[in-house]
């Protein structure tokens, strides 16, 4: 990805290298913006809206508003900000020079740090509305643009920024020395101050405004003994006659929007990388901790944040935040003895007979639960070309995609649209596999009860078979019985329907999700839609698979 193999070696060298160099977008947003100007006139807050997915457009518009000695009160922070002290002119003319990146595997390093940083800021913006602070959209765009040197690194040193990734962090120090002539963190500061970065991105590299080693330790402690777990106890039991309280400073730094920037970067950090289900629990009761929260809701805002913002922000090879919601964090996951993933070929149409006793049976008996066959249907039924042609894309270039959340939302779109069907949602497996939430949907109306439909997994319900073995099954009225009440009572008062496709989706042997499609209630389904069903089902963990090992590799 770099442009020559001769690298700066000393701090100045750096930024005027970087400098001469732009960063290429990854995404098309610029050219919709540009349209959208020329057919009308929209407010500067409607082209931020659209144009924020895009860091690299974006931290054009704010270096060019910047670029002018001003006041501090005059400073822009936030992306409208900056355009509206542009003119529609200048972004318009700046949206035009950029340069758009043809999508390719050698550059996911790029993509990976571009889309990891849109999820930082999401993730401190919603911590900082949590706790209803006024500057939510300043700490976006505060911790957005403290990574842009890190942007430029990757895209031009992506050979020495994989070594001293990879480096453990004690070695880490004496390698950048070793490879770049001064510490990255200095590469940081000076590029930041060169990029007219705001105040706020700044003080995110600047020791004396950032939380100490012995600030965290304290967070922690506190945590530790607020949460309701056996750690907490015994920190509890070793010090009973000593309550953990925190310092009045730290109480303090708790309500500024650097903290939310840095909280963010500590939760993620943890989160993103291997880590053991005690130093989990440690950094849940540790953000808990800091947010003043309990650690329930707080698992709650990062899970539904991580998912919002993979629909927001759809980088290419960037699944990995939204990929470990669902089964990439190992405490999580038991590793199943001797089991490999099953492929769609495997896949079985069965529902689990649950004994009225409700104990399960030694040996599960398993229940064919489609009908009839009829070859009338068969030779009649085929679904829309958009659908053929996205399983076939699918199957010759699986990478191309720009995120899972992409091909999840594209998948579940085909499915309803291409199947003719009434509606299909794919419902996503928490990542402490005890719920399920209806995240990508199609043909569901806001005001329909399945579009915020979520539910627990319980034991002798469709979704525990789904969740426990590769399967789908088509709900139909004349199924067994024992096969109906599966389904569980809330949810077929919130569908309404008596005949369904449900599947379950499995990566790499662990379970993700469950996808459901209905059709209109005087509509019959067929055998023909059921088997193209379970093919797009089949397409979709082949695919999700391969991105999730590219996004590992990498």
């Amino acid at each position: 990805m770099a442009e020559t193999k001769s690298y700066p070696q000393d701090l100045q060298s750096w930024v005027e290298y970087l400098l001469k160099r732009k960063l290429p977008s990854a995404l098309s947003l610029a050219p919709k913006a540009v349209l959208l100007m020329e057919n009308e006139a929209p407010s500067y807050l409607k082209l931020a809206q659209i144009l924020a997915p895009d860091p690299v457009v974006s931290l054009a518009i704010m270096r060019k508003a910047n670029d002018n000695p001003r006041p501090e009160s005059v400073f822009s922070k936030t992306l409208d900000h900056a355009m509206s002290m542009l003119g529609h002119q200048q972004v318009k003319e700046l949206l035009v020079a950029i340069k758009k990146l043809d999508i390719k595997y050698g550059y996911r390093a790029y993509y990976q740090t571009l889309g990891a940083s849109l999820t930082k800021a999401y993730l401190a913006q919603r911590f900082a509305k949590a706790k209803g602070s006024a500057k939510s959209l300043d700490i976006f765009w505060g911790s957005l643009f403290s990574d842009a040197p890190m942007w430029y690194m990757w895209c031009y040193a992506t050979p020495l920024m994989r070594e001293i990734s990879r480096a453990s962090i004690p070695k880490r120090k004496a390698l950048e020395l070793d490879l770049l002539g001064c510490s990255l963190k200095d590469i940081q500061l000076e590029l930041l101050t060169a990029l007219n970065a705001p105040d706020l991105a700044l003080k995110t590299q600047q020791t004396q405004h950032c939380l100490s080693l012995r600030d965290w330790a304290q967070l922690s402690r506190f945590g530790q003994a607020s949460a309701p777990t056996s750690a907490s106890q015994s920190v509890a039991q070793a010090n009973p006659a000593e309550p953990i309280e925190l310092s009045p400073a730290l109480k303090i730094a708790r309500q500024q929007p650097l903290f939310f920037i840095e909280l963010s970067r500590f939760y993620l950090h943890y989160y993103l990388k291997d880590s053991s289900p005690k130093q989990m629990s440690r950094a849940l009761a540790t953000t808990a901790a800091g947010l003043d929260m309990p650690v329930y809701k707080v698992r709650t805002l990062c899970t539904k944040t991580l998912l919002k913002a993979a629909h927001r922000y759809q980088m290419p090879y960037s699944a990995n935040a939204v990929c470990r919601v669902f089964d990439d964090v190992k405490e999580y996951v038991p590793d199943a003895q001797g089991e490999t993933s099953t492929t769609g070929d495997a896949r079985t149409v069965f529902s689990r007979v649950i004994p009225s006793t409700g104990k399960v049976a030694k040996s599960e008996r398993m229940i064919e639960s489609t009908g009839a066959k009829k070859p009338e249907d068969q030779k009649t039924f085929t679904p829309e070309a958009s659908f053929l042609h996205l399983l076939k894309a699918i199957k010759q270039q699986p990478t191309d995609f720009n995120s899972a959340s992409a091909l999840m939302t594209k998948m579940v779109e085909q499915i309803q649209i291409g199947l003719r069907l009434k509606r299909c949602a794919l419902c996503v497996l928490s990542k402490d596999k005890s719920k399920l939430n209806i995240v990508f949907k199609s043909g569901i109306d806001g005001d329909d009860p399945l579009a915020s439909f979520s539910t627990p997994i319980i034991k002798g319900t469709i979704f525990s078979v789904l969740c426990d073995k590769p399967a789908a099954l088509w709900l139909k009225p004349s199924v067994k019985k024992e096969v109906s009440d599966l389904v569980p009572m809330n949810f077929k008062q919130t569908t309404q329907r008596d005949e369904a496709f449900f599947a379950s989706i499995f990566v790499k042997g662990k379970p993700i999700g469950v996808v459901y499609a209905d059709q209109d209630p005087d509509q019959r389904i067929d055998e023909a839609q059921f088997r193209y069903f379970k093919l797009a089902i089949k397409a979709l963990e082949s695919s999700l698979g391969t991105i999730s090992q590219d996004a590992q590799d990498s």
